[in-house]
């Protein structure tokens, strides 16, 4: 997921709409995600950024999450 600039350095934050992007939803469903702690992050002068490892386990967690639900189809047969 870490990107290098044009002088190869590796990035180790990324803005909110970065990281929106990164991970395929709206910057403002990011920045709710944000406000209610579920997704660590922090400030540089104005600037909103959030850790590339904190976007990691992020998507992780919401994986692990999706994992133990049960699928509709799994619902309808109980």
């Amino acid at each position: 997921m870490a990107k290098k600039n044009q002088d190869s350095v590796e990035r180790l934050s990324y803005s909110v709409q970065e990281s929106a992007a990164m991970i395929g939803i709206s910057s403002r469903m990011l920045h709710e995600y944000i406000k209610d702690g579920s997704l660590p992050h922090f400030r540089l002068g104005t600037r909103v950024l959030v850790p590339e490892s904190e976007l990691k386990d992020f998507i992780t967690s919401r994986i692990q999450a999706a994992a133990v639900l049960p699928s509709p189809q799994q619902e309808d047969k109980q």
